[in-house]
């Protein structure tokens, strides 16, 4: 992310492509992801189905009678078995996904006008709020909690303070992190 000429938030993806835990992930739930899935795609640690193809818990509301599970084992919905890891993966190319910004490419960056950050709750939250301003922003991705889940360590489902839906991925202090967007929103003035 960078702040252009103008002193509006533009940010470039260095990545080609994108990942998520499958388990969970359908038509219902992401239809993009779903869409981006269909080809150039690797999956790992999910079923498969004897036509070749892959499924995890949540893909379809109703599982096929029965695949090869992520272990290897003959699998059917009544062997008491998860088909797919509760952590299992997909990736797949980013120039797949229907909703991508036509621009995603370019090299100034696309505009940021919005920032969402991703925290898994399934009670007490809404799924989305609004900050009043941008350091009320700072403010609320500061104060992130989530569930944990098979991606990190310790008791599923158990709550734990996240800022920004990023303390697996932050490899320095948060006190920074935090000062850090403050400043961003300070440089933008009144494009924050």
């Amino acid at each position: 992310m960078h702040i252009d000429k103008e002193g509006r938030l533009r940010a470039i993806n260095p990545e080609a492509g994108f990942f998520g835990v499958a388990p969970g992930t359908s038509n219902y739930t992401n239809r993009s992801a779903m869409e981006a899935l269909k080809k150039d795609s690797i999956f790992s640690n999910v079923g498969l189905t004897p036509d070749g193809d892959v499924w995890w818990e949540g893909m379809t509301e109703t599982p096929p009678p029965n695949l090869i599970d992520w272990t290897g084992r003959a699998w059917t919905p009544d062997c008491g078995r998860k088909a797919a890891h509760p952590n299992a993966r997909y990736t797949c190319a980013a120039k797949n996904c229907p909703a991508i910004d036509p621009e995603w490419e370019n090299g100034e960056g696309v505009p940021i006008s919005a920032i969402l950050f991703g925290g898994r709750r399934s009670t007490t939250v809404p799924l989305v709020c609004e900050s009043f301003d941008f350091n009320h922003g700072v403010f609320m991705g500061s104060m992130c909690a989530s569930e944990q889940t098979a991606a990190s360590e310790g008791t599923v489902g158990k709550l734990r303070i996240d800022p920004f839906a990023m303390r697996p991925f932050c490899g320095y202090n948060f006190g920074d992190y935090v000062a850090h967007w403050l400043a961003m929103g300070e440089k933008m003035g009144p494009h924050a």
